[in-house]
């Protein structure tokens, strides 16, 4: 009999033991590693100008997991280690539809799951009207009137219209989609000259009331400027009209809109390009001002008559001073979105109207430089000065004479999408010395700083070399780049001149990458031909690999994670 009763309790799963002391038993529990299961909402959905917080869960596997994301929209942040995404669309991004992919990763087993992302379209400015067009050379001109609500203009001024040109390429289309150009005028250069380009867009808006492309007080023309707020109606202006663009004609290139602009439109162009970094591919603005504070006297007083004055620190929309939202050298230290925009600068030592303090004497909020910045922060930049004036070319060197035709908007191999990462370059050791201050053959003056007569040559006030270039002749083969989330693989070179003989050394950061994204203190492998080792990412996740010799033949530069949660 008890032999029958230890048969029945083994086919039940128990032990064997008498039947007596079966009843106090308690029942065996599942041992070892559970499934990964990775925890998202299928659907989400947001309101435009309204921000979205979604917290992703993981559970089981072994030991901790990864969790990387595809598939976000422009200006969305993945924050690994909270496992939080955090999303606050403009309102040029309504309409938006899309499925998001989380990818949870243990080292040994890997799921995902699919979340759909729907951006409301809440924000309706009112659209542009054709008033005229005509058909030119490969290309359709459209003249526009650009009606205003309160979203565009403050409400002592809505209803007006502003003008705008459009050009497009008539052989554009789906299939072959062409970049896009928005073009920001300077002072006194409007309307624009008839730009004839079959191969790209280009949006031409207009800042007749010289808000420097930004904005003026909502209280405007009732009340002073120092009361209320100051939004950005114009550059809300200039982002509405390049929505309609993109969404009236297939060929038009979301991926590929780059800014452009001199003087008022450098200064327009480099403030909507790092503040807007999300919807732009690349930047080039000449004669720029990107700290607002550091503006000669006379435009300081015509700027406080729509900002309020500097010291008066009137907020914009978003409750931040508009002077300090304007010192770019803020954006570059506190907004890793600007961080990640590529910037082509051209800037004179003898412009006496956008001195060269602009970008070589420090901010008096971040205590930096422009230039300082962009190398101190790792952000894409080819910057280029000379002893050339406002309009007037180099003395010596004559006009553009560092233009050896390329351009990231062209180039056959080194090219900029919105959605494709690129290296910045900082401390090159081709970099040549723009300088700091005066070298005692000019006067200081508040206007025009140190600059002296640009058809004279050499009798420029700034120290440091008279011409030169930061980060000149370096290259990035876009064609083969890599980017999964194990492996980042992108060739470089310099572009070697003849009698050239020295490599550059110089430090490179990705920038961005859609799918190797690195945690903060994250140890990275990285090998550059010959010579390897392992850094570690910064706070924002950026990795910087340093010191790497360029040839004048493509190596790759290869990063790979050095071990699973391996962080310092």
């Amino acid at each position: 009999m008890a032999m029958v009763l230890v048969l029945l309790t083994l086919l039940l799963g128990g032990s064997p033991r008498s039947a007596s002391a079966q009843s106090e038993v308690e029942p065996m529990l599942p041992t070892g590693p559970t499934a990964l299961t990775l925890h998202v909402p299928p659907v989400q959905s947001v309101n435009e100008e309204e921000e979205l917080r979604v917290t992703v869960r993981v559970e089981g596997g072994q030991g901790p997991a990864r969790v990387f994301v595809d598939g976000l929209p422009p200006g969305a942040h993945w924050d690994e280690p909270a496992r939080m995404l955090t999303f606050r669309p403009d309102f040029i991004q309504g309409g938006w539809h899309q499925d998001v992919t989380f990818t949870a990763t243990d080292g040994r087993s890997t799921t995902q799951a699919k979340m759909t992302l729907t951006v409301t379209d809440t924000v309706r400015p009112p659209e542009p009207r054709i008033v005229h067009q005509e058909e030119q050379a490969g290309v359709l001109r459209l003249t526009l009137e650009q009606p205003t609500d309160t979203w565009l203009d403050s409400p002592g001024y809505a209803g007006r219209t502003f003008p705008a040109v459009v050009t497009v390429p008539l052989a554009a289309s789906a299939a072959y989609p062409m970049p896009v150009t928005v073009r920001l005028h300077g002072v006194g250069n409007w309307p624009p000259s008839p730009q004839l380009s079959p191969n790209r867009f280009i949006i031409e808006p207009s800042d007749p009331d010289l808000t420097y492309w930004w904005g003026y007080s909502e209280r405007l023309p009732r009340g002073p400027a120092l009361e209320g707020a100051v939004p950005p109606y114009t550059a809300r202006r200039v982002l509405a009209l390049m929505e309609w663009v993109l969404r009236r004609y297939a060929g038009a290139d979301a991926e590929r809109v780059f800014l452009e602009g001199d003087s008022m439109g450098g200064a327009g162009a480099l403030a909507l390009g790092l503040l807007n970094a999300r919807h732009f591919a690349g930047v080039s603005a000449r004669h720029a001002q990107p700290v607002a504070r550091a503006h000669r006297p006379w435009r300081l007083a015509q700027l406080s008559s729509l900002w309020g004055m500097p010291e008066e620190e009137v907020p914009d929309a978003d409750g931040l001073g508009v002077w300090s939202r304007l010192d770019l050298t803020r954006a570059l230290r506190d907004e890793p979105e600007a961080r990640s925009q590529f910037l082509l600068l051209q800037h004179g030592k003898d412009d006496p109207i956008i001195h060269f303090g602009s970008v070589v004497r420090p901010s008096s909020l971040t205590g930096a430089s422009f230039y300082e910045m962009l190398q101190a922060r790792h952000v894409g930049h080819v910057a280029v000065w000379d002893e050339g004036g406002h309009v007037e070319p180099d003395p010596w060197l004559g006009p553009r004479w560092w233009d050896n035709g390329w351009s990231p908007l062209t180039d056959a191999d080194t090219f900029l999408r919105r959605n494709l990462a690129f290296p910045a370059f900082s401390h090159s050791s081709w970099d040549g010395n723009p300088g700091s201050g005066g070298n005692w053959s000019q006067p200081w003056r508040n206007d025009s700083g140190y600059a002296g007569d640009p058809k004279v040559p050499g009798d420029t006030g700034w120290d440091g070399d008279v011409a030169g270039m930061l980060n000149r002749a370096l290259r990035w083969d876009s064609k083969r780049l890599v980017d999964t989330h194990a492996r980042f693989e992108l060739p470089l070179r310099a572009a070697v001149g003849p009698g050239v003989s020295d490599k550059p050394v110089v430090d490179v950061t990705p920038r961005r990458a859609q799918r190797f994204r690195c945690l903060p203190g994250e140890r990275i492998h990285w090998s550059f031909g010959g010579a390897s080792g392992t850094v570690t990412a910064g706070p924002d996740g950026s990795v910087t690999v340093p010191r790497l010799r360029l040839g004048a033949s493509w190596t790759p530069l290869v990063l790979e994670r050095a071990r699973e949660h391996d962080r310092s």
